[in-house]
């Protein structure tokens, strides 16, 4: 089995200038231009290496792959320091069977590409002025990863570089429109989920009445606001006493966080395989995932295997989650314990619910992302 390796250089950076020192040059304020061919073959995706466990650059590689099923030439660039056995390794970590071939930083300055595909944002100053179409892989609305200051505000103007944005879902597309100047295209693809990963198990909802704990599948990331840890602790902790006091108990399992980590409560799993995960969800009551900045693949993910989901109406999954899908509360410890309560004697609420969560899903599959991004390639412009 493939063991994930430790990258040197993390994936969202914040410590000082030196960050960059290796690619500085490329920070500047030209526009992007972009080169045409008549032909477009080869695709290169500009990463800040790869990470096991890293959701984001999963999703680049279940991507990467589609396309090298497609009949491209695919690349996983990486412009931060990592050899390409790590970055080789990781890949297969984090998707199996990806496609495509991995490069280390050494060969940024000399691969040739007729697509360059930027990911994080420090990405798009890269390869804005590089021969090639340039397009821009939006996964989140990446000024929200920090402080308002000068890293929030490179991170937006990458979005008014002229280079062509590819939006994964409505979020991130509404969030620009709204505070850029947008001067070059702006398009959106299905934000997907992977059945065949996170297969359906029939849940024997009536049991539920009878149930006196509950047992929780709560995603979070332990320092990352966007996954609200800190709410979810002080909420879940307020939550227990309530339900304690009458006569029930909660049984919380936090995973996607290092297993180092203490929380004030519950049980933390540590960052979790892909079958780790299943194993989990099919031994819970109830899914936990907030995301405070576009979405996660988790929610679906715990929707896939028939577990029931909970979300807050301070996130965004009511962008992706159509309603009566899932059931939505507030970071608030009475609405959450009085839904547990009411949930669990209405088992048909919970059956509707998983029902319809699996018609939604089998519409946003990756096969749609595919058809999305293949007619956006298909109708690039083309030089005469």
């Amino acid at each position: 089995m493939v063991k994930p390796l430790k990258t040197k250089v993390a994936s969202v950076q914040e410590g000082s200038i030196h960050d960059y020192d290796d690619i500085l040059r490329y920070f500047n304020n030209k526009k992007a231009q972009q080169d045409l061919k008549s032909r477009y073959h080869s695709l290169t995706f500009v990463t800040t290496g790869i990470e096991a466990y890293n959701g984001g650059q999963t999703t680049m590689l279940h991507l990467g792959t589609l396309l090298a099923h497609s009949g491209y030439d695919v690349y996983y660039q990486s412009y931060v320091p990592q050899s390409q056995a790590s970055l080789q390794n990781n890949a297969k970590f984090n998707y199996p069977n990806y496609q495509g071939t991995c490069l280390a930083m050494d060969q940024l300055s000399q691969h040739q590409s007729d697509i360059w595909i930027a990911t994080l944002w420090e990405s798009a100053y890269i390869i804005k002025n590089l021969p090639g179409y340039k397009l821009y892989f939006v996964q989140d609305y990446e000024p929200y990863f920090y402080p308002f200051g000068d890293r929030s505000q490179l991170a937006q103007k990458t979005y008014e570089l002229g280079l062509h944005m590819i939006s994964l879902g409505p979020w991130c597309q509404k969030m620009i429109q709204a505070n850029c100047q947008i001067n070059s295209p702006l398009e959106q693809i299905n934000f997907p989920v992977d059945l065949d990963r996170y297969p359906y198990s029939q849940r024997e909802f009536n049991s539920y009445s009878h149930k006196k704990c509950f047992t929780l599948a709560v995603y979070t990331k332990f320092n990352s606001p966007r996954r609200a840890p800190i709410n979810l602790e002080l909420l879940l902790n307020n939550c227990t006493k309530i339900l304690n006091n009458k006569g029930y108990q909660l049984e919380i399992n936090y995973f996607g966080t290092d297993k180092s980590k203490t929380f004030i409560n519950g049980h933390n799993l540590g960052k979790l395989t892909q079958p780790q995960m299943v194993s989990l969800y099919q031994q819970s009551d109830f899914g936990i995932a907030p995301s405070m900045t576009n979405f996660s693949l988790v929610p679906f993910e715990m929707m896939s295997t028939g577990l029931p989901f909970i979300d807050f109406q301070e996130g965004t999954g009511k962008y992706f989650i159509p309603n009566k899908c899932c059931f939505y509360t507030h970071f608030d410890e009475n609405e959450l314990a009085d839904l547990l309560i009411k949930l669990s004697k209405n088992t048909n609420s919970l059956q509707q619910a998983t029902n319809n969560a699996r018609q939604h899903l089998y519409s946003i599959t990756w096969e749609h992302t595919l058809r999305d991004i293949l007619n956006i390639l298909t109708n690039l412009p083309r030089k005469n």
